[in-house]
């Protein structure tokens, strides 16, 4: 498959040539080792993208003859993953999962047992993560990756809609199986490494959420909404 490098938002896909700089360009040239007429593929990461032959290559940036291009649009039925804050690395890798099998969208969320702490620094790190892990996956639109939301905000933000589903290992029913309203947005609410408290099922509950498992076995916390996600992409044919 085509090597995928991203370019600024707001970048003109309609020309016949363009430029590649920055983090892209260093990963190109310095680690892939890019060489002229080599095929690649290049993004905005909100659609646009282009593939082309690579035309000539500096130090910082290459430059791609563009040979065909396209834009993907948005998912009339998005999945959103509300992740629970995690301890250290075990954040990055829930968010790499979430962004190869497909996740559009991951809330952090600051839930009761949370033990690590989000800032702009770590915010930009989950960013960052989505950024590197599409590019492996060659996916064009990079996941949004929202400010932190308490539970206060979050149970205001899923308030009356539909296909709202908290994973919990002690659930009766399970997602595989629940109805998924069509076209509707999924979102679907990871716990962290303590689990959700009583209070938060609760009032997940009484906005309107269902709470549902995976299977027997309780996956970790970092792993379970990609799980969860794949699990959503195959009954509503997005895989």
């Amino acid at each position: 498959m085509l090597s995928t490098f991203f370019v600024a938002e707001g970048t003109d896909f309609s020309a016949n040539q363009i430029e590649v700089d920055g983090d892209e360009a260093h990963h190109g040239v310095n680690v892939l080792r890019l060489k002229t007429s080599e095929e690649v593929k290049i993004s905005d990461g909100v659609g646009n993208w282009g593939v082309g032959t690579v035309s000539q290559v500096n130090k910082k940036s290459f430059t791609v003859e563009i040979l065909d291009r396209g834009f993907e649009p948005t998912s009339k039925q998005r999945v959103v993953v509300v992740q629970a804050i995690l301890k250290n690395d075990a954040n990055k890798e829930a968010v790499d999962f979430l962004t190869q099998v497909g996740a559009d969208e991951i809330i952090p969320w600051q839930s009761q047992h949370s033990i690590g702490k989000i800032d702009d620094k770590s915010l930009g790190k989950w960013q960052s993560t989505t950024r590197e892990s599409s590019r492996q996956s060659r996916r064009v639109r990079i996941p949004v990756i929202t400010n932190a939301y308490s539970t206060e905000n979050l149970i205001l933000k899923i308030q009356d809609l539909q296909n709202i589903f908290v994973l919990h290992e002690s659930a009766d029913n399970r997602l595989s199986q629940i109805e998924i309203k069509q076209e509707a947005d999924v979102i679907l609410i990871v716990g962290p490494e303590g689990g959700l408290s009583e209070i938060e099922v609760n009032a997940f509950v009484t906005a309107g959420a269902k709470i549902v498992r995976l299977g027997e076995s309780v996956l970790r916390a970092a792993n379970a909404g990609a799980a969860a996600a794949s699990v959503v992409m195959s009954r509503t044919g997005k895989w």
